[in-house]
């Protein structure tokens, strides 16, 4: 076969679509010699994949980072580029519009920007931005994601869409994610200058993570008693966030709720593991990055009931209504003061992530590639 990858959709500051991408290429490089690949990158990322390129792929830089070049390349630049390909794969949301000869692999990460669109910015809840992933979907020969949850909610928000075109094909968990001696972990916390102990979040500060309740639960955590506790935010900043730091802005919270910004990849993993528990009260995921890859540096996890999250989580995790400030300061409590729970947690959850191989996802985001090439599934 030989399959185009639209690669345009990648950052500066790595996002979950990123953790995606880089992943997956460079576990289908590893697992697939046989199939001729094109990499269509931005200029700003023309050498990111040097170090996995296998003789069977190539990269061709033909589009610069801004949206506008973007756009530009993806729907008139990428059909003619691609028009000696058998399948081109487009893994963020949306495809170009004319086909061309080649089969269709698109990737959709979540529904939320149709069924909770007051909680994205003015670009991704507007109605062309919408109709330009609905008409993806219907266009796509097939469309990959991440979870059961993503797909109910696809197919209910796109009804006229077949079921039977829909594959979920779960992220895996990157091997830097896992467990390391105190020692180490002690002296790079130290390093990143964050305040110890730490309750943590991982993700971008936005309406949809929910952040406001994980603000006020920490709030009576702390007013329940007298915990040394800090709330450590870790990841760049969306938008909407000014009502977050009106509400650390009260004075039992001052000094106590620290924002770290976008965290490098290299440190990452040391900030999972200093933490004391991880909390995701995110309203709705299609797969959720960082509780997992808080499972597997050994922490506790107290993550939001409902979508990919309950999918993924329930029985390694604290479980809580997405919105019930009480109920979530209560689990905190309990996996800070309990430590049979919290060693419990830790083992399920270290159990849990194992089910979680980019290796597995290659084999089946490969599988769809042969699907659409020779037109019926293929053994997995």
């Amino acid at each position: 076969m030989r399959i185009a990858l639209d690669l345009t959709a990648l950052t500066a500051a790595s996002t979950g679509v990123d953790t995606y991408i880089n992943d997956l290429v460079s576990h289908l490089a590893r697992i697939d010699t046989t199939n001729r690949y094109v990499l269509f990158l931005n200029f700003e990322d023309r050498h990111r994949f040097d170090h996995v390129l296998g003789r069977n792929m190539s990269a061709q830089a033909l589009c610069v980072r801004p949206w506008p070049g973007r756009l530009l390349f993806q729907q008139c630049a990428l059909p003619l580029a691609a028009t000696s390909v058998d399948v081109i794969h487009s893994p963020s949301f949306l495809m170009p519009m004319w086909r061309g000869r080649a089969r269709h692999l698109l990737t959709v990460h979540d529904m939320t920007f149709f069924s909770m669109p007051a909680t994205h910015s003015r670009l991704h809840r507007s109605a062309l931005y919408r109709r330009a992933v609905a008409l993806s979907i219907r266009r796509a020969h097939l469309v990959n994601v991440p979870s059961s949850a993503t797909r109910q909610e696809l197919l209910r928000c796109i009804p006229d869409f077949p079921e039977e075109r829909v594959r979920v094909t779960p992220w895996g968990v990157n091997s830097r994610f896992c467990p390391s001696p105190r020692v180490d972990v002690d002296r790079h916390v130290r390093r990143l200058g964050v305040p110890i102990p730490y309750i943590l979040y991982v993700g971008t500060i936005e309406p949809r993570k929910n952040l406001l309740t994980a603000v006020e639960g920490f709030r009576r955590l702390i007013a329940s008693g007298d915990s040394p506790m800090n709330l450590v935010f870790g990841g760049k900043f969306g938008w909407g966030d000014a009502e977050i730091f009106r509400r650390v802005a009260v004075p039992e919270l001052r000094n106590r709720v620290h924002f770290l910004g976008y965290v490098q990849n290299d440190d990452l993993p040391w900030l999972y593991r200093g933490a004391t528990l991880f909390v995701y009260p995110s309203l709705s995921e299609g797969f959720g990055f960082p509780p997992l890859e808080a499972m597997a540096c050994g922490v506790p996890v107290v993550a939001s009931l409902g979508s990919s999250l309950e999918e993924n989580l329930r029985g390694a995790a604290e479980l809580v209504p997405a919105t019930d400030a009480d109920v979530l300061s209560s689990a905190m409590l309990r996996l800070i003061t309990d430590l049979n729970r919290r060693e419990q947690l830790i083992q399920l959850g270290l159990q849990r992530v194992v089910k979680f191989q980019w290796e597995d996802t290659a084999r089946a985001v490969l599988a769809c590639y042969h699907e659409l090439f020779h037109g019926s599934p293929v053994a997995r």
